[in-house]
């Protein structure tokens, strides 16, 4: 990758019900991620009472709209929008998934899996470049998703696939470690083996959070604690990229707040035993 990005430390998803929890904990917490989806079509106002938290938070963009594997051009609208978000944040990179939540006239609402073929492959490169093209100054990272089935008639597996996008298009990795412990146990491979498959010299940031067993699956609701397994693929993917920030998700069935600031201690210690201390 051509950018250097800035080294972040440990952050917590933002959430407004948390809003007063977050600011009270500055000095625990090193960054917030935003769902930029939520501030796209909505008053100035809204983006203006974010945009103050940058006096005390770096503000990072994550998106779930951009549908990076519908078969057309990213709507040129919201690309447009999301620049401008983007800059209004001072954003030091926006993410989005390697997935699609759109097919012509429809929006399915979920992140959905994509074939992992040549055929495919060529759209999501091709949006991938549109995307990059649209907001060129600030970049791109895409994250690997949930799926809790194989999709028949794939060319490759997805650590293929994600390997040739992100080197075809020089984009950055997020990487979500609680995905990859989900998706190998529903479907039943080694997670470690699957991170020492793909690229983690690119691998700019990484998501954790916490799933529930519904019925001996799986199922990422970001609703509880981290589980062990994801603790260990943490330490074995920050010990092996060269990381920039670590952030916990956690969406809703929000425990003590303490309770989530420890977790975000516990990532650190980890980011810390690899590359040494942030100072914000």
């Amino acid at each position: 990758m051509l950018f250097t990005p800035p080294r972040l430390g440990v952050g917590l998803g933002y959430r407004p019900p948390l809003h007063d929890r977050i600011v009270a904990a500055v000095d625990r917490i090193d960054f917030l991620e935003v769902i930029s989806d939520q501030y796209l079509y909505v008053a100035d106002e809204r983006v203006e009472r974010l945009v103050e938290l940058m006096d005390r938070f770096p503000l990072v963009p994550h998106g779930v709209g951009m549908s990076i594997g519908t078969a057309s051009p990213p709507d040129p609208d919201y690309l447009a929008r999301l620049n401008r978000f983007v800059h209004a944040v001072a954003a030091p990179w926006f993410s989005d998934h390697l997935s699609f939540t759109k097919v012509p006239e429809t929006d399915v609402e979920q992140l959905q899996p994509l074939w992992f073929t040549e055929e495919s492959l060529d759209v999501v490169v091709g949006n991938v470049r549109t995307v990059k093209a649209a907001i060129p100054d600030v970049d791109l990272l895409l994250e690997n998703i949930t799926y809790y089935f194989q999709l028949p008639f794939n060319d490759m597996s997805e650590a293929e696939f994600t390997t040739r996008v992100l080197e075809s298009t020089d984009t950055g990795l997020l990487l979500d470690v609680n995905n990859v412990w989900i998706n190998s146990v529903n479907l039943g491979f080694d997670p470690h083996e699957f991170l020492d498959s793909i690229p983690l010299d690119r691998v700019v940031q990484i998501h954790i959070a916490g799933g529930v067993d519904a019925g001996g699956m799986i199922v990422d609701t970001h609703s509880a604690p981290v589980n062990e397994h994801v603790w260990r693929l943490l330490d074995h993917a920050v010990s092996r990229s060269p990381v920039k920030a670590v952030l916990l998700e956690w969406d809703q069935d929000w425990p003590d707040f303490d309770i989530l600031l420890q977790h975000l201690d516990r990532a650190r210690a980890v980011m810390e035993a690899h590359h040494g201390r942030v100072r914000r």
